[in-house]
């Protein structure tokens, strides 16, 4: 298996534990990771493009590693599924993107119905990528 599959299925368990444990800060961190660690499995497995040469794809592009693998992923849902498909996946990346930012480096407090949101939208976009990338 992938390390980066594992690592994806890891964080995923550990916001679960996390949020079980009082931690909900630190369980959206994982969410959020789990789906993008997902993504950028998927461009690799789906796609047949090494990490070598994504990293080579993202630095011709002069985005960040984050934009452009939820931009890449997105416009092959665009492409594959249709604009509805696109858009309720980018409004849930962009939303457990933004809350992740949000938990980690701003004064918020994050509650267990927040983490528990993060989880439930992390879980939704690993299906859809499942579904899609055959991961």
């Amino acid at each position: 298996m992938s390390k980066l599959k594992e690592k994806s299925a890891l964080n995923y368990c550990a916001a679960d534990v996390l949020i079980n444990s009082n931690y909900y800060a630190p369980s959206v961190h994982c969410s959020y990771y789990s789906c993008f660690q997902l993504m950028k499995y998927s461009i690799k497995y789906f796609f047949d493009i090494n990490y070598e040469d994504l990293a080579k794809q993202i630095g011709s592009a002069k985005q960040n590693t984050h934009s452009y693998v939820i931009k890449f992923i997105g416009e092959e849902m665009k492409n594959n599924l249709g604009l509805f498909e696109y858009r309720n996946f980018n409004n849930k990346i962009r939303d457990l993107r933004n809350f992740r930012e949000q938990s980690d480096y701003e004064n918020v407090d994050v509650t267990f119905d927040d983490s528990k949101k993060a989880l439930n939208l992390a879980k939704e976009i690993r299906t859809k990528l499942s579904e899609m990338f055959h991961v």
